[in-house]
């Protein structure tokens, strides 16, 4: 089940009636937020009522309205339900585009409530937002990250997982937020204690996990964490380049020369075409492949089918001009220990500079990290306060 989950848990994976219908449902809730907004000022709604306002306005897309009408719920005396609204307030702040004031949020959840999935969830979103630039990375995404690992590591070495009220979170997704901040922690210039690779690695080889479905994501994370400041495992790519006008040709690669970004995607990974796309606007100057294999499509036998390759060339059309469409042979793709999709492989001079799976625009910038300058802060809100 895992490519399915995979897919279900990217953007794009709706059906065309799916984004009709959620469309039509975001379009209603905006209005509705933006008249039930204006009639509220002039009353006194009651607590529920206020917290509802502000999830209506959320799912409309209204983050505005949303993040005034959650502050002044979280503003009454005693809000019933605090920590629902500061998660409901980091939320609008992203939207907002306001990362900093999204971890401020996030800082009150860890302070004051005992962390669950849900706190994990909000961290999470709120350090891949404060992955986009430098200072952001160091004043928000890197406190945010020694907070997450202080509840993560011991976990980890119990092998548990996180539990909620509702669901619960696997110590293979765990262990993988632990390397980000690792890799986080390396960026910014600063130490995680007791969060080295060492640590995290020897937790990877505790005998409990032997027989588990966490085992085998485990070992790759730290497979492509291990490889980021190392010489790359293959001196060329032999790929084969796709088009919709012409038959496959031969593509050799060289990877020991100049820069590279391989972007490695599947037809079953919904958000790919998006990631690449934002991939080649974050680095316009940048040399980057779309790279897959045939049997990463099928699991089944490398080699060619005719449905695969007619999904293959419909799809080159998706990508941006400047980016060929790669098939390379498994065994290769399974050098860079690719097991989830989309993930970028930056590669300068034969050295690999990042190993990454693509989730968000900060995986994006993470990836990118030391190909071009940081992007600039102007457009964001570091410091904003909520209340």
């Amino acid at each position: 089940m895992d490519p399915f989950d995979q897919a279900r848990a990217q953007n794009g994976d709706l059906t065309v009636a799916d984004k009709l219908a959620l469309s039509l449902g975001e379009t209603r809730a905006a209005h509705d937020c933006l008249s039930l907004t204006a009639a509220s000022a002039a009353a006194a709604l009651e607590p529920a009522e206020t917290l509802a306002l502000g999830k209506l306005c959320l799912f409309g897309q209204q983050f505005e309205p949303a993040r005034a009408t959650l502050v002044r719920y979280l503003a009454l005396p005693t809000p019933p339900e605090r920590e629902t609204a500061l998660i409901l307030l980091t939320r609008a702040f992203l939207g907002l585009k306001s990362p900093g004031s999204a971890a401020i949020q996030v800082m009150s959840l860890t302070r004051d409530y005992p962390y669950d999935t849900a706190i994990h969830s909000a961290t999470d979103q709120a350090i891949s937002a404060n992955e986009i630039a430098r200072p952001l990375l160091r004043f928000y995404a890197l406190p945010l990250c020694k907070k997450q690992t202080a509840v993560i590591l011991p976990l980890l070495a119990q092998g548990k997982a996180l539990g909620g009220k509702d669901e619960s979170i696997q110590p293979a997704r765990l262990f993988a937020d632990a390397l980000r901040c690792s890799i986080i922690a390396r960026y910014a210039g600063d130490q995680i204690p007791n969060d080295s690779l060492d640590d995290l690695e020897k937790i990877e080889q505790q005998a409990n996990w032997l027989g588990t479905a966490d085992l085998a994501p485990m070992q790759e994370a730290m497979a492509r964490a291990r490889m980021t400041g190392q010489a790359v495992p293959l001196h060329i790519l032999h790929a084969r380049q796709l088009s919709s006008i012409r038959a496959s040709v031969p593509r050799p690669l060289a990877l020991r020369h100049g820069t590279v970004v391989l972007a490695f995607f599947t037809l079953w990974s919904p958000s790919a075409i998006e990631v690449i796309q934002n991939l080649a606007d974050a680095a316009p100057s940048a040399a980057i492949y779309a790279v897959t294999s045939w049997r990463a499509n099928t699991g089944g036998k490398d080699e060619p089918s005719r449905e695969i390759l007619s999904s293959l060339r419909a799809l080159s059309q998706s990508l941006p001009r400047k980016v060929p469409l790669l098939v390379v042979p498994d065994a290769e793709l399974d050098t860079f220990h690719i097991d989830q999709y989309p993930a970028g492989v930056t590669i300068s001079d034969g050295a690999v500079l990042s190993n990454l799976l693509l989730t968000d625009a900060g995986s994006i910038q993470m990836a990118l990290y030391n190909i071009h300058p940081a992007p600039s802060t102007q457009k964001t809100s570091v410091g904003r306060q909520a209340h």
